[in-house]
């Protein structure tokens, strides 16, 4: 599937968003949605050809329209999906992986690790369940690629004692509150305190009346 979006001459499309003086702006969505490239074109058939040379393009290699690009608009991203199992608790976390090629400009790619089921779990880099990492895209290639890459950054965390320590934690929490749910956590009884017996009453003295 692709997008055409038409710019003006003043670099704005029909909404108001400014994507800088140029071709008109295409988004070709790519291996069932996991994949974005975006190219300026005149033509559709030019367009088609440089979504074809950015999909052959080696890593690190320089696009020809590199004048075309924006900081912090990818030109090429790729999202993935990774089951990571932590080594502490033995849950299961899916983590989402995006990675963004020449993020801001060429030679700086930046990759993003969301925790998506469950939403915003707590992982070994980052206790929100979102982290944003640039780096080049040699690293990356020696790394192994995004998967690689993210998986073993997770795996390295995972053994430090700052991730331990916080796992050990959020495990005695989640035991307390199970025991809590299912009537475990002894209450405090409340003693209850012997009453005082009531003094009696005072007798009233019958004074004996002189007979009429």
């Amino acid at each position: 599937m692709m997008q055409r979006i038409r710019v003006n001459k003043h670099g704005y499309d029909a909404d108001g968003t400014y994507w800088g003086a140029g071709p008109d702006v295409f988004i070709a969505t790519l291996r069932d949605g996991a994949q974005d490239i975006t190219v300026r074109a005149t033509s559709v058939l030019q367009a088609r050809e440089k979504i074809a040379a950015e999909q052959a393009r080696p890593p690190g290699a320089p696009r020809p329209d590199q004048r075309y690009v924006r900081g912090g608009m990818s030109p090429n991203k790729t999202r993935f999906e990774l089951d990571w199992r932590d080594p502490i608790a033995g849950a299961v976390v899916r983590v989402r992986i995006t990675h963004s090629r020449d993020y801001l400009g060429m030679g700086q790619d930046h990759i993003e690790v969301e925790s998506v089921r469950p939403k915003k779990a707590p992982l070994p880099i980052t206790e929100t369940g979102y982290r944003s990492h640039f780096l080049t895209p040699l690293e990356l290639i020696n790394a192994g690629g995004p998967i690689t890459f993210v998986s073993a950054w997770l795996d390295r965390e995972a053994k430090g004692k700052d991730w331990q320590k916080r796992q050990s934690a959020r495990q005695q929490g989640d035991l307390f509150a199970w025991a809590e749910a299912h009537g475990e956590v002894a209450k405090p009884k409340r003693v209850a305190r012997s009453k005082r017996p009531d003094a009696p009453a005072p007798k009233t003295r019958r004074r004996d009346r002189d007979p009429a």
